[in-house]
């Protein structure tokens, strides 16, 4: 394989396919030699005498044609406009296929052929770069008129490029991708600065639903909406928007959980005053609970909607019959132990022992729980069945609080 390409004359390593500067195929490169040599055997035939008319004859062969000269000018041009349209990617023409066949026909010794060859292929480049200029404006302005139809006004900076007129493509095309990339950072923007408002949004919702104080938040989330249908956007004012949003809805996170967890330790109090055999009173315990979690695990969606069924639980409970009063033990008659009821108690004492079991035998939960259920072994032999159901009933609720944590 020649170490040149026999159309340029530049170097061509052995394991290209292509020449890296026309393009021509290396495959063919032997070819090209020998037509080469073939259309010059003419003029090294015989050498004729220094002066003499032969000679002049001679030179005036071995200088190319001058069109050989313009086809290597249109090459040329050719090459540096396809490397210009290189941003495009896969929307930039390609004419490689028609210079490698130009490349062939020179070598042929067909210069005119080789020269039109390259003449259409001129004018199908100049073509399809406008039609490729002409849709990437078209998906700009698509894009552009998408976001402004969520209710945003951009400020690009600049006028949109435009095909008609463009004198230099490659100048046009600078400004095309700088177009897009500030629109990519705009629609980026705009869909981060979306999820923001849609978060805070939520949240103001509940907490007006809750009836929840905010302190001035309100303003500041008008505040944002009035800017953003001001007037045109430019990036920095999308940028500052997103910042002004972002410390709105940490002040959110602030505000409405240290709401609730007032709230809750109010009914927390209030449900703690009622007896623990009030069914009413057991249900809002569990609501209860489930709000604290949700809170403490950051779900304040849940812990609103956790609240929003207490508040209901509680109106309903108030809204009934009282819970029945219950004889304290020193008042009540001495009365002869019922059977069922201490079976009751055993059972239940045996089901609580198996739970403790589970626990780490160091863990002060553990050892808080035996003493439990001692004190209630203790009420059960000595016939005091109403202490030994409220020691066991404590244990319970302290069991149940901490698989509620964990």
């Amino acid at each position: 394989m020649p170490s040149s390409c026999p159309i340029c004359e530049q170097a061509i390593p052995a394991t290209a396919a292509h020449c890296a500067v026309c393009g021509f195929p290396t495959a063919l490169a032997i070819e090209a030699l020998r037509a080469t040599k073939s259309a010059a055997s003419p003029a090294l035939a015989e050498p004729s005498p220094p002066g003499s008319g032969s000679e002049t004859a001679r030179k005036s062969r071995s200088a190319p044609p001058p069109e050989a000269e313009l086809s290597a000018v249109v090459g040329r041009g050719l090459r540096e406009r396809m490397e210009t349209l290189r941003p495009l990617g896969r929307d930039a023409p390609d004419v490689t296929s028609e210079m490698c066949e130009a490349a062939l026909s020179e070598a042929a010794g067909r210069v005119s052929e080789a020269l039109d060859t390259l003449r259409a292929a001129q004018g199908r480049l100049e073509r399809q770069t406008r039609e490729a200029l002409r849709r990437r404006i078209d998906s700009v302005e698509e894009r552009r008129g998408a976001l402004e139809r969520t209710g945003i006004r951009l400020d690009l900076e600049g006028p949109m490029p435009t095909v008609e007129g463009a004198s230099d493509p490659g100048a046009m095309l600078h400004t095309l991708v700088d177009v897009e990339r500030r629109l990519g950072k705009f629609e980026t923007d705009w869909k981060g600065l979306q999820g923001l408002l849609s978060q805070i949004e939520a949240l103001r919702a509940e907490a007006s639903d809750l009836n929840v104080p905010l302190a001035g938040l309100p303003a500041e989330i008008d505040g944002i909406r009035e800017k953003l249908s001001a007037g045109s956007l430019r990036e920095a004012d999308l940028d500052a928007l997103a910042q002004d949003a972002a410390r709105t809805l940490m002040m959110l996170h602030d505000v409405f959980p240290n709401a609730l967890s007032e709230e809750l330790d109010r009914h927390a109090a209030t449900l703690d005053a009622l007896p623990d055999d009030f069914k009413a009173a057991n249900a809002a315990r569990r609501l209860h609970e489930d709000a604290v979690r949700h809170l403490e695990k950051g779900r304040l969606a849940a812990a609103a909607q956790s609240v929003r069924d207490l508040r209901r639980t509680i109106t309903e409970m108030e809204r009934g019959p009282p819970p029945a009063r219950v004889v304290p033990a020193a008042e009540a008659p001495a009365t002869a132990m019922d059977p069922a009821v201490l079976d009751t108690l055993l059972k239940k004492a045996r089901s609580l022992a198996v739970r403790v079991r589970t626990l780490s035998p160091e863990s002060p939960l553990a050892l808080e729980a035996a003493a439990l259920i001692r004190e209630a072994t203790d009420h059960l032999k000595d016939g005091r069945l109403t202490e030994a159901d409220r020691t066991l009933t404590d244990l319970m609720r302290t069991l149940a609080r901490e698989e509620a944590r964990s």
